[in-house]
């Protein structure tokens, strides 16, 4: 089984070839014993579901163990110290285990089988094994075109330093340009209040003011980084304490989300707080997990209460200010399940997508790659074309309500689901490579990022696209990438020195690079 150092151990070089294969050897076995350990965790939550609900002894049961298995051997790594937390791999992990495996048994647990436009008359729990199946090759695939992808891009060679002559003019012009777009982007709204309202009443008045997002929403983080660079610069003899670091986040996400916290995306929200978190656990000091712990169920506790603002306005506080609608919100479309089943988790749209397709094969047709070439369409403002359409939405209302229906769905598909909407069940598996492809020569290159290299900067960022392309669909994902990153990403190229060769060893300091502290393990 081959090996895959997230990060540096002794070169190659240095050893012997016994010492190779001992240390290959002793990868192979902690990779078996990572599987055992993650296959008698899923396991034991399997046998814990089926002792609280008879129907979960099904069929379906068997390829959602296989989703957990394939999914949690990464978090198994995880918990062991053996991936960071930062590490993409370990979010997708985290989340596909989730998403592939407690979403369908919560369902059937719950005997919850979807919301609103979703109908499906019969057994649900085959619909949720078919989608299970396709979900577990999908995983297999995107593990081997990770490992294959990892091990056969180069390490990057060339290291990026920030040039301090250039970082602070670039990036104060930068500060500049964000708070003009945020300032005209408020002015044409009539202040935050009139946001509010227009996300309340209006949502028409956001219509062309896409550019003015592009530069409004990366303020925070623009402002995150130029303190945390001031900070940290390697000329500074200051210790980095990590409550600082915590202070500083603190400060900028409340002030991030009063400002624009309005809008009603609770994604862009948790990005830009994942961005300055990234940078503190890279410049400042890893976060313990007991920590990261508390940060994730304060933001599913925000995404929750967020979740009534997004249906009501701002009558939906209400419900933060009564205790005693917590959990039981009364008048309300949403609770709790509805956060886990139909914020956080896809399994029931894309099993009755696949339902349709399978039953009803007449009743939809395939795009065939059109909503991710479609996608860049978005940047298009509506001034120069006022009737473009919405190809993604338009497929996923086809997929679940047919060619005659006269009803747009809003849903979200994920990786899995766009797959089924462009290419039928046998696109899933493909689609899963290709990100698992790409995935591993990110990670790749990341492995040899000095911790101070000037794409660390960035790396949050990157590591957010692939959260995004497993949870979202393509036109989100470049929705994001302009309005969060496009404008960061110019000026910290913009500010940046590819170093010569020679000056190298002088620039940079032997400081470990990402990871440089952590041992390796295995790629698979």
């Amino acid at each position: 089984m081959p090996v895959d150092p997230l990060i540096n151990t002794q070169p190659l070089g240095a050893l012997s070839i016994r010492d190779v294969r001992s240390t290959s050897d002793a990868v192979r076995r902690s990779s078996r014993g990572d599987y055992a350990v993650a296959a008698a965790c899923v396991a034991v939550l399997s046998f814990l579901f089926m002792w609280r609900s008879k129907p979960v002894i099904h069929w379906f049961l068997l390829p959602v163990i296989a989703c957990g298995i394939l999914s949690g051997v990464d978090v198994i790594r995880w918990l062991r110290g053996r991936l960071d937390l930062f590490d993409p791999k370990t979010i997708i992990a985290c989340l596909a285990l989730y998403g592939f495996f407690l979403a369908p048994l919560l369902h059937v647990l719950w005997n919850t089988y979807g919301e609103g436009d979703l109908t499906l008359f019969g057994d649900w729990r085959t619909w949720l094994g078919g989608m299970a199946c396709l979900n577990a090759s999908g995983l297999l695939v995107y593990r081997f075109a990770h490992d294959r992808a990892f091990g056969a891009a180069a390490p990057p060679s060339i290291p990026w330093e920030i040039n301090r002559k250039k970082f602070y003019p670039l990036f104060a012009t930068a500060l500049v340009c964000s708070t003009f777009g945020l300032a005209v982007f408020l002015w044409q709204l009539e202040g935050i209040s009139g946001l509010i309202e227009a996300y309340e009443e209006n949502q028409v008045a956001f219509v062309g003011k896409g550019w003015l997002l592009v530069l409004a929403w990366p303020l925070a983080v623009l402002s995150f980084i130029v303190v945390v660079f001031t900070l940290t610069d390697r000329q500074r003899t200051v210790r980095r304490h990590l409550t600082t670091g915590m202070l500083l986040l603190s400060a900028a996400g409340i002030g991030h989300f009063l400002i624009l916290g309005w809008y009603g995306s609770r994604v862009a929200t948790v990005a830009a707080l994942f961005w300055m978190a990234g940078l503190v656990h890279y410049r400042f000091r890893k976060f313990p997990r007991v920590m990261m712990a508390i940060g994730v169920v304060s933001l599913i506790g925000f995404a929750y209460f967020y979740g009534f603002y997004k249906e009501r306005g701002r009558v939906g506080f209400e419900v933060l200010r009564t205790p005693a609608l917590w959990l039981q919100p009364r008048g309300y479309d949403r609770d709790f399940k509805y956060l886990l089943l139909g914020d956080l988790a896809r399994a029931d749209s894309n099993a009755l997508i696949l339902h349709n397709l399978v039953k009803d094969p007449g009743d939809y047709h395939y795009r065939w790659g059109l909503t991710y070439a479609a996608a860049l369409t978005i940047l298009i403002p509506r001034y120069f074309w006022p009737d473009r359409p919405y190809y993604r939405v338009d497929a996923g209302s086809e997929a679940l309500l047919g060619k005659s229906a006269q009803n747009l769905s809003s849903r979200l598909y994920g990786l899995s689901g766009e797959a089924l909407l462009n290419f039928g069940p046998f696109g899933v598996a493909p689609i899963f490579g290709i990100y698992g492809a790409l995935l591993g020569y990110y990670r790749r290159k990341l492995q040899g990022w000095h911790r101070l290299d000037a794409r660390m900067l960035l790396a949050p960022f990157f590591t957010l696209m692939f959260v995004e392309a497993l949870l979202c669909d393509s036109d989100v994902l470049v929705f994001f990438a302009a309005t969060q990153g496009a404008l960061i990403s110019f000026f910290v190229f913009a500010a940046s020195d590819a170093l010569p060769p020679r000056a190298r060893g002088k620039r940079l300091p032997e400081e470990h690079t990402y990871g440089a502290n952590e041992r390796a393990l295995p790629r698979d």
